[in-house]
């Protein structure tokens, strides 16, 4: 008899984990992902380090700089987010029977 598997994967974080390994710069310090503060801006993505100070996704802008004034804001790159999804979303597909997505992209 198989045992049956569940799992879970939260990328809440994944924008700006994305952000964080492409630009060394932007490790181990609080960024966020999404519009300006300056522009009315909102958060689309929180590093786990922006987190801390209590920054989340959906959040305005201009709270989240409230919150960290040393707060980096990068602007989304989804065309490269959605291309490190579908390369994840391959290997999920390549090792489990069932999947469903719950995603922006599909």
């Amino acid at each position: 008899m198989q045992t049956r598997k569940i799992v879970h994967v939260d990328m809440d974080a994944f924008y700006a984990s994305v952000e964080q390994r492409d630009n060394s710069n932007y490790r181990g310090k609080p960024l966020v992902v999404g519009g300006s503060p300056n522009q009315r801006g909102v958060v689309a993505a929180a590093s786990y380090e922006a987190r801390k100070f209590g920054i989340h996704s959906a959040m305005p802008s201009i709270t989240a700089i409230a919150k960290c004034p040393a707060l980096i804001f990068v602007r989304p790159r989804f065309d490269v987010y959605r291309e490190i999804s579908a390369a994840i979303h391959a290997i999920f597909i390549g090792l489990i029977i069932a999947v469903y997505f719950l995603n922006l992209f599909r």
